[in-house]
């Protein structure tokens, strides 16, 4: 697995749980608003971490931690993701994953081998492909929407614990938009989160070398 970053401790990575926090590294978006470059562009990219050095942590921590998050970059790219949450599920922990929705046939491979227990899925924007596009920073994104609706469909109809949450970006989102993504997702836990300030994907985007 490609490990770009690893948290010994969050208390807010898991509602309720202590938890372990592994980012892979690479994502096939490009958010602006991402205050994590170092996971999303190649140029940005640091030395991969040790595999088998973090699960080793991960075991001696483990009578303090109650669960492992995955996140990213985007962990659904990755060809060898279920194999690795496999690997997790082996501590005992609890295990979690967030996505952004865009690989479903990896995401109906990873709930149909019950590999996690929750699964957050990031909600970009209204489901038309010039709101999402303008969000995702990806030009004639209809095809990668209907695999972000797909996988929407796909964690509304599981059992699995889930949520849903969108980052707030003054001047795209509104109170309409985020009426109507609360109304999309009924019945689930949704979180809105506020937009940060500071070094982000949007910064680093047109510097030379590899996006």
């Amino acid at each position: 697995m490609r490990i770009g970053g690893f948290l010994p401790q969050s208390l807010i990575d898991y509602p309720g749980k202590i938890a372990a926090v592994i980012f892979t590294q690479g994502c096939n978006f490009r958010c602006g608003y991402c205050h994590n470059p170092e996971l999303v562009l190649p140029k940005c990219f640091n030395p991969m971490l040790d595999e088998d050095e973090i699960l080793h942590t991960i075991s001696k921590r483990a009578g303090w931690l109650d669960a492992i998050v995955v996140t990213g970059g985007e962990p659904t790219i990755h060809v060898d993701l279920p194999d690795f949450l496999n690997r997790l599920k082996n501590t005992g922990l609890l295990i979690k994953l967030d996505t952004n929705g865009s690989n479903p046939k990896m995401l109906k491979t990873i709930l149909d081998n019950q590999l996690v227990d929750y699964v957050a899925m990031d909600i970009k924007n209204l489901f038309t492909p010039s709101a999402y596009g303008k969000v995702i920073g990806v030009e004639n994104c209809d095809k990668l929407l209907e695999s972000v609706k797909h996988s929407f469909e796909m964690i509304k109809s599981s059992q699995i614990e889930t949520e849903f949450r969108t980052t707030y970006i003054p001047g795209i989102h509104n109170h309409f938009v985020i009426k109507e993504l609360k109304n999309a997702t009924e019945g689930f836990r949704y979180t809105v989160q506020q937009f940060r300030e500071g070094e982000n994907v949007s910064c680093l985007h047109n510097l030379s070398g590899q996006n």
